[in-house]
C-alpha cells in the first residue's frame, strides 16, 4: 500500500472456539472463578452460560490466578461473537461483543465512555453483554445478551463515528438490536437511526417513553416490593437517596417524590441538581450520598460504587442496585447481608428498558406498563430464594436466571 493511504476500516471477528483447541493467539484476558448460584443449585446452564465463572477487570483485583487467551475466556463465558471495529477518519474504536445466539436476538445497549485502555473497553463489553443473558431471563425476554462499548476519547468526529457504528450494527443483520446505555445521547441515537433499523426508538415523538422513564419505571415497583417485603414503613415516611441524577435518577426521583417519600439525591452536574431541586429532590453533597441516613440507597451513577470501603458507611436498609455492575464484585452482596442491608441486583431491577424494547419490537406498541411491574415480582422471588437458600441476592438471581435459561433452551 502506498504511504500516506489511510486504511479507512477494520473489523475482525472472534468466534469462540472450544477451550483448548487450535487457532490464533490474541492477546490475554484474566480470568477468576466465582462462587456463584450454580454452585449452590447444581445447575448447568445450557449455550455456555456459566454461573459460576465471571470475568473481573485486572486492574481493579490483584487475587486473578491466572490468565487466560481471549478466545478460551469467550468459550467458557459463553460468548459467541466480538466484533472489533475501528475507523480511523472519526476515530471511532470500538467492541460489540454479543453473549449468544440462540435465542435471537441479543439485546444490549451502546455506552459511549473514556477508557484507560482497549483492554478496559473489552472487558466492560464481556462483563455487561454476559450480565444482558441474565437479564433477559430474568424479565422473561425471549433473546439473549450483548453490549457495544466505545471508547470515548478516541473519537474526533461523533456524529461520523456514530454512523459508521451504524452501519455496522445494520450490517448484523437483526442478530443483535441496540439501545441506549451511559454516554448515549439522544443526538447518538437520532444519528443512529439513519443508518439502522436495528436500534430501540426510545423517546422518538409519538412512541416509546425515554429509556430512562422505562427503567425507572421498572426499578420503582422492584423497589416498592423490597420495602413491602422488608420494612413497616408506609411510603410516605420512607426517605430515598439517589446517587446520579441522570435520566434514570431524575425519573425515579420524580415518581417517588408524587407517591409522597422524602428524596434525597446527589450529582456532579449543577444543572441536574437545579432541575431535580426544581422537582423538591433534597441536595446533599456527592461525597455524603453514600453516608446518608435513609431508608432506600439508590445508585443510578457508573458502576462500583458499593464496595468494601463504602460498604460500612451505608446508612440504608435496602440497596436498589439500578446503574449497571453497582456493586465493586458480586461477593459484595454477601457482605451488604452480612451487614443487615438487602441488595437488589441491578440486572432484575433495572430491566425496565429492555422489556420494553423487546414488547414494541414484537407487538409494535409503544408501552406495558403490566410487563414493567412484573419486575416487583422478579424482585419478591429473588429475596425468597435469598432466604430459602441461605444465598446472598446476587447468588439468587443467578440461580433463578439458570433456570429460566434451561428451561426456555429444553422447548
Amino acid at each position: 500500500m502506498a504511504a500516506g493511504v489511510t486504511i479507512g476500516l477494520l473489523e475482525v471477528f472472534f468466534r469462540a472456539s472450544k477451550p483448548g483447541s487450535a487457532g490464533p493467539t490474541v492477546g490475554s484476558l484474566e480470568h477468576e472463578p466465582l462462587k456463584a448460584a450454580a454452585q449452590a443449585t447444581k445447575l448447568r446452564v445450557r449455550l455456555n452460560l456459566i454461573v459460576s465463572r465471571t470475568i473481573t477487570d485486572p486492574q481493579g483485583d490483584k487475587h486473578l490466578p491466572y490468565k487466560l487467551e481471549l478466545l478460551e475466556t469467550m468459550a467458557l463465558e459463553g460468548h459467541e461473537q466480538i466484533l472489533a471495529v475501528q475507523d480511523a477518519p472519526s476515530g471511532l474504536r470500538a467492541w460489540i461483543a454479543i453473549h449468544a445466539l440462540d435465542p435471537q436476538p441479543a439485546f444490549g445497549g451502546i455506552r459511549i465512555l473514556n477508557y484507560r485502555s482497549e483492554r478496559d473497553a473489552l472487558f466492560d463489553a464481556l462483563r455487561l453483554s454476559r450480565i444482558m443473558t441474565y437479564k433477559c431471563a430474568l424479565a422473561g425476554v425471549r433473546g439473549s445478551g450483548a453490549k457495544t462499548v466505545v471508547i470515548s476519547n478516541s473519537i474526533t468526529d461523533r456524529p461520523a463515528a456514530i454512523r459508521v457504528l451504524g452501519r455496522h450494527i445494520e450490517g448484523l443483520g437483526g442478530i443483535y438490536r441496540a439501545g441506549p446505555d451511559a454516554g448515549f445521547t439522544s443526538e447518538d441515537q437520532q444519528v443512529l437511526m439513519e443508518e439502522t433499523q436495528y436500534i430501540a426508538h426510545f423517546g422518538v415523538d409519538g412512541g416509546m417513553q425515554s429509556a430512562g422513564d422505562a427503567t425507572a419505571e421498572g426499578a420503582m415497583h422492584g423497589i416498592l416490593r423490597a420495602l413491602k417485603l422488608r420494612s413497616e414503613l408506609q411510603i410516605e415516611e420512607t426517605t430515598v437517596a439517589i446517587q446520579g441524577l441522570g435520566s434514570v435518577g431524575v425519573s425515579l426521583a420524580k415518581r417517588f417524590l408524587e407517591l409522597g417519600a422524602r428524596v434525597v439525591g446527589a450529582d456532579v452536574d449543577s444543572s441536574k441538581i437545579a432541575f431535580a431541586q426544581n422537582l423538591g429532590v433534597t441536595i446533599v453533597p456527592p461525597s455524603k450520598i453514600l453516608s446518608t441516613s435513609c431508608d432506600v440507597l439508590v445508585p443510578c451513577a457508573m458502576g462500583g460504587t458499593i464496595h468494601d470501603v463504602s460498604i460500612p458507611r451505608i446508612q440504608a436498609s435496602i440497596v436498589a442496585g439500578v446503574a449497571n455492575n453497582t456493586l465493586g464484585h458480586d461477593s459484595q452482596a454477601a457482605l451488604l447481608k452480612e451487614n443487615n442491608i438487602t441488595f437488589l441486583p441491578d440486572f432484575a431491577l433495572n430491566a425496565g428498558a429492555l422489556i420494553e424494547g423487546s414488547h414494541n419490537l414484537h407487538t409494535d406498541e409503544n408501552s406495558c406498563p403490566q410487563k414493567l411491574a412484573g419486575i416487583g415480582e422478579t424482585i419478591a422471588n429473588i429475596l425468597q430464594r435469598s432466604d430459602d437458600d441461605k444465598l446472598s441476592t446476587i447468588e439468587a438471581a443467578f440461580a433463578l436466571a439458570s433456570e429460566k435459561v434451561i428451561a426456555t433452551t429444553s422447548h
